[in-house]
């Protein structure tokens, strides 16, 4: 995957005046061409230089629709503005607490509601477009100017929001095409916000390339993921755990064998947006596609390592063996190296980049003796409770086992008074509360049963498709929230 071009906007411009007719987006039963996009995108520039926005400014955008998001984006770098990319779920505070921690200059959306109540400025309709002529321009040199800013959970010690220049977005893309061998963009199924790096890396890599994209809703239904994965067309897919558990549901027990799959003309399935269970990658791998992976990856490293084939059987609690170019350590709480299958600290550096430093992953894990790294936890996932640790971890992957439980998270505050961590258990189902209590009791050994407890049919959802901590966390403090006693 190279580009001659080191502006993302010039690449995507270059395949769109090579074959404008060429079909690019499908979304929503409409299929947008080349053409399309970049006509769209010259009528957003204009409207954008009517609202005489300033050279170099920091522009947020909310969209419901992300073909509209993905023209306005292309638009406001003819402008030479950098792009925040909003969750549409977010409240209008979490939106406003957003715009002031990452200097944003200004909010447009194409929501009327959303405008309406944020006092956001609104993007004209794409039925107000005419004929247009593609005449976008990138100013000389603007490859070297900030293209977006992207957001973090903030657990690696990386600021909440960092900006990144189109030539490094772009050095990034070319170099994970090369750990993860795939370089050459493929016909995708896009599911989830913008807001999620690793989704709008998707549409990005997709466009320069000029390949087909079928974009999801942000809410869909398994049976419409089931029939946008039945298209023969359809070659790669990045999907969250938890929906990987949604299909695996949908299929049943007897779906496949080891020789027939439900979707063998599928190249990838990465599993992204957090961890993923070994039982759930090993039915994915059987039943799925054997095309079925998992990658291990993080903010200001990106790809470290990734678990793939007959590893999947053979290595099912892994995440792979990290990359060449990847320097990984295990470190103790002093900073030194641990002997080969302890458990520490991880500690990473993508050697390809120039001048990285060591990154603390936040995550505690081992190496074994083949070379493959293992995931323990998150290091702030340990709870101490009358003096015996519990693997909050641990906790949430034997609970999701259950029968009737789609996910879960388990979290702790301190307990009042005392030196003990109070743990928290929410878990979202459909069945009945109080027979899935008793179904945790009787599952969960004592010591690491749940002081309180919540069950939903719905939990608050992150624009990565992570249960949202941070939203549970809050109605805890503000209100006790929906838990109760264990």
């Amino acid at each position: 995957m190279q580009f001659n071009e080191h502006h993302i906007g010039s690449n995507i411009l270059k395949q769109a005046c090579s074959d404008p007719d060429a079909f690019c987006i499908e979304q929503a039963g409409k299929v947008f061409s080349r053409g399309d996009i970049a006509g769209s995108a010259q009528h957003l520039a204009d409207f954008f230089n009517k609202e005489n926005i300033p050279s170099k400014s920091a522009i947020a955008l909310i969209c419901v629709d992300r073909v509209r998001g993905v023209e306005a984006m292309i638009a406001l770098w003819s402008i030479e503005a950098q792009v925040l990319f909003l969750d549409p779920r977010q409240t209008i505070e979490e939106i406003t607490t957003a715009r002031v921690n990452a200097g944003i200059n200004a909010i447009y959306t194409d929501s009327p509601s959303f405008a309406r109540r944020g006092g956001f400025g609104l993007l004209p309709s794409r039925d107000s477009i005419h004929d247009c002529d593609i005449n976008l321009q990138f100013a000389e040199g603007s490859h070297n100017n900030n293209a977006l800013i992207l957001s973090s959970s903030g657990t690696t010690g990386l600021p909440r929001y960092r900006s990144i220049t189109h030539a490094s977005f772009i050095d990034g893309l070319v170099t994970a095409g090369r750990l993860l061998n795939n370089s050459i963009a493929l016909p995708t199924i896009s599911v989830g916000s913008l807001a999620f790096g690793a989704v709008l890396s998707q549409w990005i890599k997709t466009l320069m390339q000029g390949q087909y994209l079928l974009s999801l809703p942000l809410f869909f239904r398994t049976t419409d993921l089931h029939q946008a994965l039945c298209r023969p067309n359809i070659k790669v897919i990045g999907l969250p755990p938890v929906i990987i558990g949604d299909l695996l549901d949908f299929h049943g027990e007897d779906c496949a064998t080891d020789t027939q799959h439900a979707y063998p003309h599928i190249k990838t399935m990465s599993s992204i947006g957090g961890p993923i269970s070994p039982e759930t990658l090993a039915k994915a791998y059987r039943v799925l596609t054997p095309g079925v992976r998992n990658m291990y990856s993080m903010s200001g490293v990106g790809a470290v390592s990734l678990l793939s084939g007959k590893d999947i059987i053979e290595k099912p609690n892994s995440v792979g063996k990290p990359f060449p170019e990847i320097t990984v350590r295990i470190e103790d709480d002093n900073g030194h190296m641990q002997p080969t299958g302890e458990v520490g600290h991880i500690i990473a550096r993508p050697d390809w980049r120039e001048g990285a430093a060591l990154i603390d992953t936040g995550d505690m894990g081992w190496i074994d003796a083949d070379g493959y790294l293992f995931i323990a936890g998150r290091s702030a996932q340990i709870a101490c409770r009358n003096s015996i640790n519990v693997n909050l971890s641990d906790l949430e992957q034997d609970v999701k086992k259950l029968n009737g439980v789609r996910d879960c998270i388990a979290f702790t505050t301190l307990a009042d008074g005392s030196a003990d961590d109070l743990i928290f258990l929410a878990v979202e189902s459909r069945t009945d509360a109080t027979d899935l209590r008793a179904t945790i009791r009787s599952a969960i050994s004592s010591y690491r049963r749940p002081d309180q407890i919540m069950i939903s049919t719905h939990l608050p959802r992150t624009s990565s498709n992570k249960i949202s901590l941070r939203i549970l966390k809050n109605n805890l403090t503000e209100m006790g929230g929906d838990f109760v006693d264990f």
